[in-house]
């Protein structure tokens, strides 16, 4: 018999600023990223049955929740190849933005 963890809610954010283009990682950064969230979501989503994962991007104009916490791991894999490469990269905003979207999750019982 499997031992579930608690139900939590997720939002992983991803720097999409000018810096992911950096060669430093194969192939880069933001390649990086990608294999992260991939990763991160589907240990999430398996660990407990209403674990939730999100996306929110940090850089352009505002920070943007791609996709609000959801159990669905093809939403959250698939928004990552819409992620457009902005400017700079706003850091505090974005952890403002992603505990907005946390407190508004459907379900309260989940930890953030």
């Amino acid at each position: 018999r499997r031992l579930l963890g608690s139900m939590e809610a997720t939002i992983v954010c991803i720097d999409n600023s000018e810096w992911t283009r950096s060669g430093d990682y194969s192939p880069t950064r933001f390649q990086a990223q990608a294999d992260a969230v991939n990763l991160l979501a589907g240990a999430k989503t398996q660990a407990h049955p209403e674990n939730t994962v999100g996306v929110l991007t940090m850089a352009g104009k505002t920070p943007r929740v791609l996709v609000t916490p959801t159990p669905d791991l093809g939403k959250v894999l698939n928004c990552m190849t819409d992620i457009d490469v902005e400017p700079e990269c706003n850091f505090a905003a974005s952890v403002q933005i992603a505990q907005l979207a946390l407190k508004h999750r459907q379900n309260k019982n989940q930890r953030q």
